[in-house]
């Protein structure tokens, strides 16, 4: 146990590291500072449970303090480092004491556990539920059933799966693990299969590929029974014959594979895995080829359907009903933390940097959704703020209103920008279930109430701990506040939710730069295609014009000194020096059709369609029309409809395609 001296650094009994390494007086190899990680893997280390948070390192490296330090602060164990000589050079058990606890004092609590970016890899680290979900997934591998793991990007779901393979090697079962990010470009779903069948013969035969050794000499070495060749002329029928034949002298061979939304066809990024055909084939192969799958990623929908119909193509649904348990959330996505879990956790790993957060922790908790990694990336937000209050002989207590006033801070860093960002990075592919969750978190009146009927459309979003639901209300309301007010900043409201004021704006904006744009495709043509004279000339025409209804350019009022005979052709496009409307923009272009209009056309806006986009454009303004990049004024009773609103948007439409063909 820890001596009483000690205690005030450790505070559990348990047992530690001490890492010898020796290097004569040279400098040290980074890879000395990644041993303790790899040790922790070995089974005759991590069944002892060492302490987590920390290591002794000693060493005779000539750059040791140098690299020690360098490695200070960071999210994972703390370093305590002595040499050779300091610790030989002690000639009393109260000198090698002073040593030791003036060390772990500079050390000891420096190190951010609470940051941990990188997938949990130690059981002593797993927190909440996860360690009996990944029990569940293994007593459903030896029953040969499928296991899914689901959730929401960085919420534990490599964590998890790296659980349930060490519970697997302590249990002596076979395993491979397939990291789909190796495959999301691979050009042929025959050869992924081919590699996967390589993988479980190097298994079984307990072989590795030589790091010089080619790809054909490895392959003679495993002893295959189909080759490359095999594999493009009957790729599903090789791959079950050759995953039966290579795993049947054992009763049981797992194939894990994480991240499967980058190899699905509605998530992939490839059209080689878009390809309906492409993932029929391949999960059919998987399905039938007698080994139990654990299936990891951030959506189930492979599981949801039994007809698939994507991009024009349709086909049955080789996997679907396939994942035991699907229907219970709790065995398949991750569930959030509770209040206890979270305050357990974020304690725990506070307690390693002399931090404490029991009066927060349930406000915490609901800021974040119980997400476990969002809450601790926070209050690792925190600790940075705070470390320099603590004091070494007691645990600092963080406050409540420290806490709301960095959760303010948070929500406003690169820090807190970078998580919302992360959480929601796959659930935005999913369009209709994304486009929902943004009405209700800009439109909480309005969406409130989802019918019993729809839930479907919010299953997602529910298992994935963002929203929360009453079936017999039916509210609805956002879970994670932090993602709400990201999508709030970030995300603009569809416009049949907007009010007549933000309709206004929305309208406004969009035409302010829609005539930006227009003048300066004008003024391009009147320079590179034509001269500036030919266009001054036209110019001339409107602003000395007889009728009044012609003169739709004019010198500004506060333009002194400008002469249109004489100033530069681009000054007709300062809206400080010339005034001339978003309609008169219209009238120039379609006087001049013969012209201007060359562009439109070949976009396929005749001169009839430009008339009508302009005119829906303007959204029923019955005043002047000035949409000046300085001047917002608009009429106080302009009132824009359902209809009006239609037509805008199909007049951005055409509008924006034409932008986008010729770059303005």
């Amino acid at each position: 146990g820890t001596t009483e001296i000690f205690k005030q650094f450790i505070r559990e009994n348990g047992e530690f590291l001490v890492v010898f390494s020796h290097f004569d007086g040279k400098p040290m190899l980074q890879k000395t500072l990644w041993v303790e990680r790899e040790l922790r893997k070995r089974r005759e280390i991590s069944d002892r449970r060492p302490f987590v948070n920390f290591y002794i390192l000693i060493c005779d490296a000539s750059d040791l303090i140098e690299k020690v330090n360098a490695e200070k602060g960071k999210a994972q164990a703390a370093i305590i480092p002595f040499t050779f000589n300091e610790v030989n050079s002690c000639g009393t058990k109260d000198e090698l004491q002073e040593l030791m606890l003036s060390r772990f004092s500079e050390y000891y609590f420096e190190n951010n556990m609470l940051g941990e970016n990188a997938a949990i890899d130690d059981d002593n680290l797993l927190f909440g539920d996860r360690g009996k979900i990944a029990d569940s997934a293994v007593a459903r591998c030896l029953q040969k059933s499928n296991s899914g793991i689901f959730g929401l990007r960085r919420s534990g779901k490599t964590s998890v799966l790296n659980a349930v393979l060490r519970r697997l090697d302590r249990n002596e079962v076979p395993y491979v693990k397939i990291e789909s990010r190796t495959y999301e470009t691979s050009g042929s779903w025959k050869n992924v299969l081919f590699d996967i069948s390589c993988l479980v013969r190097a298994r079984m035969l307990g072989i590795v590929r030589d790091s010089e050794e080619t790809l054909n000499q490895f392959y003679k070495r495993l002893n295959l029974s189909s080759t490359e060749k095999d594999y493009e002329t009957r790729g599903v029928v090789a791959f079950i014959d050759d995953i039966r034949r290579y795993t049947k002298d054992i009763e049981l061979f797992v194939i894990a594979i994480d991240e499967i939304e980058l190899i699905t066809y509605n998530t992939a990024t490839s059209a080689m895995w878009k390809c309906l055909e492409s993932y029929k084939a391949f999960w059919s192969a998987l399905r039938d080829c007698g080994c139990p799958l654990i299936v990891c990623g951030v959506n189930s929908t492979i599981n949801e359907q039994s007809n698939l119909v994507y991009d024009g193509e349709q086909c049955d649904n080789p996997m679907y009903g396939r994942i035991m348990n699907c229907a219970e959330s709790a065995k398949t996505y991750l569930p959030a933390f509770t209040d206890e879990q979270t305050k357990h956790m974020i304690n725990t790993l506070g307690s390693y940097s002399n931090v404490a957060f029991s009066n927060v922790y349930t406000h915490i908790n609901r800021a974040f959704g119980g997400q476990p990694w969002a809450i601790r990336q926070f209050c690792s937000y925190v600790f940075e703020n705070v470390k320099f209050q603590r004091s070494l002989g007691s645990i600092y207590e963080v406050s409540i209103p420290t806490c709301e006033n960095l959760m303010r801070e948070f929500q406003r860093s690169a820090q807190g920008v970078l998580l919302c960002q992360t959480v929601l990075q796959h659930v935005i592919i999913y369009k209709e279930e994304y486009s929902l969750l943004k009405k209700i978190a800009l439109n909480p009146d309005k969406y409130n109430t989802i019918s019993s009927k729809e839930t479907v459309a919010i299953d997602h979003l529910l298992k994935y701990g963002l929203i929360e639901y009453d079936t017999r209300t039916e509210y609805v309301v956002f879970r994670i506040s932090i993602i709400q007010e990201y999508i709030q900043k970030n995300e603009t409201k569809e416009p049949e939710d907007m009010n007549n004021e933000e309709r206004r704006q929305y309208i406004q904006d969009y035409v302010a730069m829609c005539e930006k744009k227009l003048k300066t495709y004008i003024r391009n043509y009147y320079t590179y295609v034509e001269t500036p004279e030919v266009g001054r000339n036209i110019f001339l025409t409107y602003i000395n014009a007889t009728r009044p209804q012609d003169r739709i350019i004019r010198v500004h009022s506060n333009a002194r000194g400008i002469n249109p005979n004489t100033c530069d052709f681009a000054d007709f496009f300062n809206h400080k020096k010339f005034v001339f409307y978003f309609s008169a923009l219209k009238r120039i272009i379609v006087d001049n059709w013969s012209d201007l209009g060359k562009k439109f056309v070949s976009a396929n806006i005749n001169q009839a369609k430009f008339t009508v986009c302009m005119e829906d454009l303007n959204a029923g303004r019955n005043d002047a029309d000035h949409y000046d990049a300085e001047d917002y004024s608009c009429p106080s009773k302009w009132d824009i409809d359902d209809v009006t609103m239609r037509n805008f948007r199909a007049a951005k439409g055409v509008m924006d395609d034409f932008f986008k063909k010729y770059s303005l």
